[in-house]
């Protein structure tokens, strides 16, 4: 094996591979966005770019953001094992005191932040981007309306003396005008795209093996569909022939962007509108979580929506076919019964645990669920289960930035080989080599899908299972994300094989 030879980079530390040469190559010279799978090494671009830059002018400054502070920790430590002793490199949080930032802004060769405390000490005159002789966008597919990203790279190519933006990805959309307008944001210049279908990137990634599992609701669990679904035809009817929706096939997006719009009119049937608006998004959650996730988090939620006192709530608590689903959902619980997703997972992981080696990823998206898998999996032979969330929210438990990276820690060595996981794990976050990802219910988003799926299938082959309930909405994501991913894939190679000006 080979390894990068440069006068800052530690031997032995990055192997030498001919697309990430190639990538260099192009980085190093003009503002570039690079498209790398999970697991094929984009910090090790970033530390042979950011050397470069440091061997032309060790006078310079370089800034590496990423979108959370666990990330940011990351990479520092992956730069602190690549990047030879001499470099002064440190980690800023919005944490530090504001006098403190501005000397690390000074003394420091490399920073590592979040976009946030960046955009916030430009604006409050703690950071000039002067000197800085490169900055480094992580998943770089953020840098779209709002997002912290563009206000600092436009700043950045105003004030900056020499500057070089290197951005980084593993799935930055299907539709081509949003990879343009994360170009256009990001002042790209050049595209290197890799997939894992190249020639020169195959070597270096394994083989993964689909499977998608189908299971199928109960009775009871389809009755109590039959319920919430009248509830909320009849609303919907009920809009129809007041003209406010033309389809009976509305989603939530569109019923929140009829609210908003009914808000603005102030008109008595707007008003009466948007009431029972809010119904159907309450009793269409409630369906959601019917359908795809477990029945705890459904009881749980019918439970809140009984103990509500807003108009709507207090309507759907009136109704018959209401009652019959808070009571038929609460039998289900207290009978212990689960939706058969739960069961078909507890079933694959203990068949998959059968090798003690084993490490696995179940991704969930509500943590109502992903609590209930953690409990469901205790009593599984050789498991050993650790919810995996995000910080938390106003209301409920969460994990604090250190905890997360303690838990991940863990898993690393042993401790844990079955991490319950929200959308948390899917960016970035350097989880150890996985034999199995488990998707508890279908994403629609392609970059969500290609993220989970990046986590096995790096060094060994691997596996990822997908659980679908029949005749539910998780055949329609299932389905969406597959064409989305299929698009994703088409709108790359037709990116590869043009130059920026026959793209635009």
């Amino acid at each position: 094996m080979e390894f990068v030879s440069h006068d800052w980079i530690n031997p032995g530390t990055i192997e030498k591979r001919s697309y990430q040469e190639s990538v260099v190559k192009t980085a190093v010279n003009d503002n570039t966005l690079c498209v790398l799978p999970t697991g094929l090494g984009k910090t090790s671009v970033a530390a042979i770019v950011a050397a470069e830059r440091l061997k032309r002018n060790m006078k310079s400054k370089i800034l590496f953001m990423a979108p959370t502070r666990p990330l940011v920790q990351q990479h520092k430590n992956s730069f602190d094992k690549m990047l030879k002793l001499g470099l002064e490199m440190c980690v800023l949080t919005g944490e530090t005191k504001a006098e403190d930032r501005h000397k690390i802004y000074r003394n420091m060769d490399i920073i590592f932040a979040t976009p946030q405390t960046i955009r916030n000490d430009i604006k409050n005159g703690l950071l000039d981007l002067r000197d800085f002789s490169l900055i480094i966008f992580d998943e770089a597919h953020r840098c779209v309306g709002q997002y912290s990203y563009v206000y600092i790279a436009k700043v950045y190519m105003n004030r900056a003396e020499d500057p070089l933006i290197l951005a980084l990805t593993a799935s930055p959309g299907g539709q081509k005008y949003k990879i343009n307008e994360v170009k256009e944001r990001l002042f790209v210049k050049n595209v290197e795209i890799r997939t894992r279908e190249d020639k020169d990137v195959k070597p270096y990634v394994q083989e993964v093996k689909n499977e998608w599992v189908n299971v199928e609701l109960s009775i009871p669990m389809k009755s109590i569909r039959t319920y919430l679904t009248n509830i909320k035809n009849a609303r919907i009817s009920k809009l129809m022939k007041w003209g406010v929706v033309k389809s009976s096939h509305v989603n939530k997006t569109q019923l929140l962007n009829m609210q908003h719009e009914l808000a603005k009119k102030k008109t008595g049937i707007g008003y009466a509108s948007m009431s029972l608006i809010a119904e159907i998004i309450k009793v269409d959650h409630a369906l959601l979580l019917l359908e795809t996730q477990c029945i705890s988090g459904l009881t749980n939620y019918l439970e809140k929506l009984n103990k509500e006192e807003t108009k709507a709530s207090q309507r759907l608590q009136k109704e018959e076919n209401f009652k019959n689903a808070v009571r038929l959902a609460s039998e289900l619980y207290d009978e212990g019964k689960e939706h058969p997703k739960m069961e078909k997972l507890i079933e694959i992981i203990g068949k998959e645990l059968e090798n003690k080696e084993a490490r696995i990823i179940v991704f969930a998206q509500y943590r109502d669920t992903i609590a209930r898998i953690a409990e469901g999996l205790a009593d599984v032979k050789n498991a050993a289960p650790v919810e995996f969330i995000g910080q938390a929210k106003k209301s409920g438990k969460g994990l604090s930035q250190k905890e997360q990276t303690q838990i991940l820690s863990e898993f690393q060595m042993g401790f844990y080989n079955v991490l319950c996981a929200s959308q948390v794990a899917e960016e970035g976050l350097d989880v150890v080599e996985t034999n199995v990802v488990i998707f508890y219910e279908p994403t629609p988003s392609a970059i969500r899908k290609i993220q989970r799926s990046g986590r096995t299938a790096r060094t060994q082959v691997g596996k990822v299972i997908v659980l679908l309930a029949k005749d539910t909405r998780d055949e329609a994501y299932h389905w969406s994300a597959h064409r989305k991913e299929k698009q994703m894939t088409r709108t790359l190679t037709q990116m590869k094989m043009k130059t920026l000006e026959d793209f635009k």
